[in-house]
């Protein structure tokens, strides 16, 4: 189950992409264009019909313009996505427009209300991209806790931060991938505290290449992820639960389930 990837990308990295899914598998496929989108659909419908691909469209903070704005609308209004995303903040400061200045947080601000009110209107989940920027989503917890879903994908953040979004929003998820495995404490610790209910998988296909041990410095395996390292994920997250990987495995698929059906 793999709740976050970019199938139009990894397609660059792998000339077969069914020989990296697990067959059976449940995904969420993310684009942040018309154009985007169209590939990945097209790719999608090459895979074998066991591999389930939902798709997402968002207007990505890493490029914060309202460019794609109308075929978000267009997409969300028609059906033909199911969840809006991935959107959010981005501060991380490595270029002038992520380093969180005045007019930087306004025009984030800005694009990313514009997309909370299009999920609403289509009661649709939202899947967030949230750098540095943890405290902005507080201030909108409580509209997007009327949403069916909410997906905090690759969670970095601290349990006491999780618990407390949680908290305000029962139907959030959080989101886990290779970055367990590449050492991150903060997200091992939040494997650990929040509740099974409140848990995914994914493997951001292709940015977030696995190492070999879930520890600093350990060799990287390839250059890219690919949704079949969600195995590797999954189970260090029943390591660090202290559970049946089995167990793990059934309660994350129903968490995706409930969000996205056929």
């Amino acid at each position: 189950m793999d709740a976050h990837l970019h199938i139009d990308q990894l397609s660059q990295q792998v000339a077969d992409l069914s020989s990296c899914f697990v067959p059976g598998s449940s995904c969420l496929a993310s684009s942040h264009s018309q154009k985007t989108l169209d590939t990945s659909r097209a790719l999608c419908a090459k895979l074998p019909s066991s591999i389930k691909i939902f798709l997402s469209l968002g207007l990505h903070p890493q490029l914060p313009v309202f460019d794609e704005a109308e075929a978000l609308a267009d997409a969300a209004a028609a059906g033909s996505i199911s969840a809006i995303g991935e959107c959010g903040f981005d501060f991380f400061g490595d270029t002038p427009l992520r380093t969180r200045t005045p007019q930087n947080e306004r025009l984030q601000r800005t694009i990313f209300e514009y997309q909370v009110n299009l999920a609403l209107r289509h009661n649709l989940p939202m899947v967030l991209h949230l750098r540095k920027a943890t405290d902005l989503i507080f201030e909108y917890i409580n509209a997007m806790a009327q949403l069916p879903g909410l997906i905090f994908h690759g969670w970095t953040g601290p349990p006491n931060e999780a618990i407390s979004l949680l908290k305000r929003c029962p139907r959030a998820l959080f989101s886990f991938g290779t970055g367990l495995l590449n050492g991150n404490k903060k997200s091992q610790e939040c494997v650990r505290q929040l509740p099974a209910s409140a848990l995914l998988t994914e493997s951001d296909a292709p940015f977030q290449p696995p190492r070999e041990r879930p520890e600093p410095g350990a060799r990287v395996i390839r250059e890219w992820s690919q949704p079949d390292d969600v195995a590797a994920v999954l189970r260090f997250m029943a390591e660090l639960r202290g559970c049946q990987e089995s167990e793990l495995a059934a309660i994350i698929r129903s968490n995706f389930e409930q969000l996205f059906k056929d």
